[in-house]
Order: C-alpha cells, then sequence, then structure tokens
C-alpha cells in the first residue's frame, strides 16, 4: 500500500484514526516494548470516544416541526485534537483578561539535551523546573530595581516538554511582565533585560536545584558538572520582542501547549500500515519524518503529564494568592486592561469553522432548543 495523503475512505489522517486503523492501539498496549503509564491509557481512550453519543449526549427539538437530533458530549482528554483547541481558546481568552496594560516580553529558558531523559516523566522534576524558572526571573527583576524596592513582576509560565520533531525536549515558556509591583503600590518598570545574566543565572539555578535533588544519582551528578564546566555562557534562552498591546496574540501561541496532542493533525501526511510520516519546520525549513507507527504513537502520549500535574503555573502578582491585591493596586495605577471575556459557545463555534449552524433545522430553519442531555 502506498502512503495515504488523506486517509481510508477520502478521511483526512489524524492522531486519532492512526491509532484505530489496524488495530493500532490495541496492539501497542500489547507490545511489550513500551511501559504504558495508567494515564497514558485513560486519556487516549478518552479520546478515542470523543463525540460517541453511547458516552453521553444531548438531545435537541426543533420548536417549529418537532425534529429531534442528538448532539454527542465531547471527551475533554488531554491528547485530543479537538477538544484541545476548545480548551486553548478558553484559557487565551482567560489569559488576555488577567495580563495587565504594561509591556510583557515571552521568555523560553532551556536546558541541555543531556538533562532532557531525567526531566521526562519526571512530575518532580517538572515543577522544579517551573519553580526555578519563576525564582530566576523574579530574581532579575528585583536585582534590576535594586533590592529595597522588591518590585514584584508577574509570571505566566507553561512547561513544554517536546520538540516539533516529537522528541523530548524540556523547555518553558514565561509571559513576564517588564519591571514589577512594589510593596508601596508603585510600578516599577525595567526596559532593560541583560539575557546574558539570565542565561548564566538559569544555568546556576537549575543545575544547582537539580544536584540537590538527584544527590545520589552519580550518573546526573557529572552530567551537571560537564553542563558547568562545557556551557561556560549558561543555557540558551530565547526572549521575544516586547509584547504591548498584543496580549491576545500572546496568550493565544501559549495555548498552543496548555493542552493539545505533541502534533496537530495537518503535520500527519502519510500512513503506510507500518510507518507514519509527518512533517515540521525548523528555522524556515521543513523536515519530513517516517517513523514506525508504534514508535510514533509512543512519542505522541509519552508527553501526556501525570495525573494532576499543572502545566499551568502563575507567579508574582499573577500568582493566586496575590492576584486579589494585586489587581486593586493595578487598578489604581489605570494599569488594569478593560476587556470584556468571550464565552466559549459551541453553536457558535461549529459556526465559524463550518459555516452552518449547528441548531438551525435542516427540514424548516426553525430553531432547535435543547430537549434533554444524557450522560453514560
Amino acid at each position: 500500500m502506498n502512503n495515504i495523503q488523506v486517509g481510508i475512505a477520502g478521511m483526512l489522517l489524524s492522531f486519532k484514526i492512526i491509532l484505530c486503523l489496524n488495530d493500532n492501539w490495541e496492539s501497542y498496549l500489547k507490545n511489550d516494548n513500551y511501559e504504558i503509564r495508567e494515564v497514558e491509557k485513560r486519556e487516549v481512550e478518552k479520546m478515542l470516544s470523543c463525540m460517541d453519543p453511547d458516552k453521553g449526549h444531548s438531545v435537541y427539538m426543533c420548536a417549529e416541526c418537532g425534529k429531534t437530533k442528538v448532539v454527542a458530549h465531547s471527551c475533554k482528554s488531554r491528547i485530543c485534537s479537538v477538544c484541545g483547541k476548545k480548551h486553548a481558546d478558553e484559557w487565551s481568552e482567560k489569559i488576555n483578561k488577567e495580563m495587565y496594560a504594561v509591556p510583557y516580553r515571552h521568555i523560553i529558558l532551556t536546558v541541555s539535551d543531556r538533562l532532557w531523559t531525567y526531566f521526562e516523566g519526571n512530575s518532580i522534576l517538572q515543577k522544579l523546573m517551573i519553580d526555578t524558572a519563576a525564582k530566576v526571573m523574579k530574581d532579575i527583576v528585583r536585582d534590576y530595581n535594586g533590592k529595597d524596592k522588591k518590585a514584584e513582576p508577574g509570571i505566566i509560565m507553561v512547561l513544554h516538554p517536546f520538540g516539533r520533531d516529537l522528541k523530548t525536549n524540556m523547555h518553558v515558556h514565561m509571559l513576564m511582565t517588564e519591571g514589577g509591583l512594589s510593596p508601596n503600590g508603585k510600578w516599577i518598570s525595567m526596559p532593560y533585560i541583560n539575557y546574558k545574566i539570565i542565561r548564566k543565572k538559569w544555568q546556576y539555578y537549575i543545575l544547582t536545584a537539580l544536584k540537590k535533588a538527584v544527590s545520589k544519582d552519580k550518573k546526573l551528578l557529572k552530567i551537571i558538572d560537564w553542563c558547568f564546566k562545557e556551557r561556560a555562557n549558561g543555557f540558551n534562552i530565547q526572549a521575544k520582542r516586547r509584547i504591548e498591546g498584543k496580549t491576545k496574540k500572546a496568550a493565544r501561541y501559549m495555548a498552543r501547549y496548555v493542552r493539545h496532542p505533541a502534533i496537530a493533525d495537518s503535520r500527519i501526511i502519510g500512513y503506510d500500515t507500518k510507518n507514519v510520516t509527518f512533517v515540521y519546520e525548523r528555522e524556515g525549513k521543513k523536515h519530513t519524518v517516517v517513523m514506525d507507527k508504534f514508535e510514533f504513537i509512543h512519542n505522541v502520549i509519552k508527553h501526556i503529564p501525570d495525573k494532576n500535574f499543572k502545566m499551568v503555573r502563575y507567579f508574582g502578582i499573577h500568582a493566586r494568592r496575590a492576584k486579589k491585591a494585586a489587581y486593586i493596586a493595578m487598578e489604581k495605577l489605570c494599569l488594569v486592561v478593560n476587556y470584556i471575556i468571550k464565552p466559549f459557545k459551541w453553536r457558535k463555534n461549529v459556526e465559524e469553522h463550518t459555516g452552518r449552524d449547528p441548531l438551525k433545522c435542516k427540514d424548516c430553519n426553525g430553531e432547535m432548543l435543547l430537549y434533554r442531555g444524557i450522560l453514560s
């Protein structure tokens, strides 16, 4: 069989379809080469039942002619591309509402690839990574503005454990205010950021914290020593330009990593019953990867976080405990954005993407109203 570009019977290829074809998911579960976490099995099986009426549905009835329509419920799985888009849309709207009328920076902190496998699947070390990144940036702001001012920045952080090629690539994305709020309610700006200092401080903080957390792992301790010696200029970071007046775009970019499969369905271009072909771009160049189907499944689902692990964290004036007091102080400074959040509407979303109203009766064009909801 030649590579399929549009799938069986004209269906576009997707991660879900590949799992279903040739009983791939059932075969993967029986494959001894992979250790399957309970969370992986649960989230995949939720996704496979997405939009299955037997798992829950609502019945709508036309107010004019009485015709009924069954609408299946979504699964809300961490790996469902359909539900992931809805969650990302809702999250970006929420974050955009909470951001203040001050400049932000989109900053990415990375670690050496020799450390990736230690963070992979380890929620304790992943939390350590997030917390350490926040500590670094809070110290940067405080040092810049002087310890006497004690300016507290706002930080929204997302852990991103994979790269475009599906391989592990542990790093964190953050939106951070250019400056911070002082204890006496003044906004202290920080228009200049010395990225060389961030590189070195981030390297020192994360390696020191990691060394303390794994003090008995001799192999890892050697890698840490190597990182200190061979990465004299610190770990790589990326710091995007100032985000000012474009908070919605920045929040939407961050939202891609909140709850979404490691690969977009649009990047899957081929399947020949044994291998999956997908593409990705890096530095403007397009790459094509042909991967064994079981290895492909493994590389997608291994990035599902452990149950209750929070991929998104908030620090400084964006932290939950400080949010209320910070909002009052920022409101006095006229730095609060008057933004009306648009609630996610299933009907409107379907209409925008398909060009048709799902609750208009096909027979008489009447309005269809909720009749009853049924859960499995």
